[in-house]
């Protein structure tokens, strides 16, 4: 059997650095890189002269245990939470490990097991299979960021008034926004976690329960949305829009569900901005 030092090496050190980072951020601590180096090193290092290492059974999972610990505590050189980092990172170890086994084994790759999982191939294939794993990642994390930046792009701030009570608030300009009550005016959907800002607990409960007529609000209705997860019910009620300084006729919309509009409070529809203009 031929082992390639330089892919074991390397195989072992990107695997154990992304283990271990999962494992930091899955607890929200710190992450430190040199740390993360350090121990995706020491892991790699054991790698390679494990096989040289002449035990098993339960010494070799105590000595596997031993170097899983060590790492977790070089990747932050903090106690830290250490037993949860240990945990965790030998968790997703095992977990990564058995993923490695179903896919070498569906692609006829031998593998071997001595105290590191092994296997014999031309190609480094667990690198190949991480590199996909961070790439997935970095798309994943740029699509955020470009959904992010569409929001902010879209964004305006807009003073809404509630029963006397004035807020400013970010808000989502979206075109597909076109819902209005019985009088025509445009709807203003807040999520309702954003009632907070002119309701207390015992008042949001009562919109959600379908009693917001008891709270002293304008033209009190109920409209049907349809989106693509089907059908619901969306309270709506009088509400006075500001947009640069012009008082604009409008009403507001709970949602029920997750409204998604990034870091906005809620989401109008252009035809507001429109009339701001005019």
């Amino acid at each position: 059997m031929e082992i390639v030092i330089e892919y074991v090496l390397l195989d072992n050190f990107l695997i154990d650095a992304l283990l271990m980072t999962l494992a930091i951020k899955t607890l929200r601590l710190p992450l430190s890189k040199w740390g993360i180096v350090l121990s995706s090193a020491f892991g790699a290092g054991f790698a390679v002269v494990s096989p040289l290492i002449n035990i098993g059974g339960v010494l070799a999972i105590l000595l596997k245990l031993v170097v899983a610990f060590v790492m977790s505590f070089m990747a932050c050189f903090s106690f830290k939470k250490i037993i949860s980092r240990f945990f965790l990172f030998v968790l997703y170890t095992f977990a990564f490990g058995g993923a490695l086994i179903a896919i070498f084994s569906f692609m006829g790759v031998q593998v071997y097991d001595s105290l590191y999982l092994g296997y014999v191939s031309t190609l480094p294939l667990g690198t190949l299979l991480v590199s996909g794993i961070m790439f997935f990642v970095a798309v994943f994390r740029m699509l955020v960021f470009i959904h992010k930046k569409r929001v902010w792009n879209n964004a305006v701030s807009i003073n809404l008034n509630i029963r006397g009570k004035e807020k400013p608030i970010k808000s989502f300009v979206d075109t597909g926004n076109t819902l209005k009550n019985h009088e025509g005016k445009p709807v203003i959907v807040l999520p309702e976690k954003a009632l907070s800002l002119w309701f207390d607990t015992h008042e949001r409960l009562k919109i959600m329960f379908g009693k917001a007529n008891e709270l002293g609000l304008e033209n009190v209705e109920t409209i049907t949305v349809n989106s693509l997860g089907g059908s619901y019910k969306m309270c709506v009620f009088d509400a006075q829009v500001s947009i640069d300084g012009k008082i604009q006729p409008a009403c507001v919309g709970v949602a029920n569900g997750k409204v998604n509009c990034g870091d906005c409070q809620a989401i109008i529809g252009s035809e507001l901005l429109e009339a701001v203009k005019c």
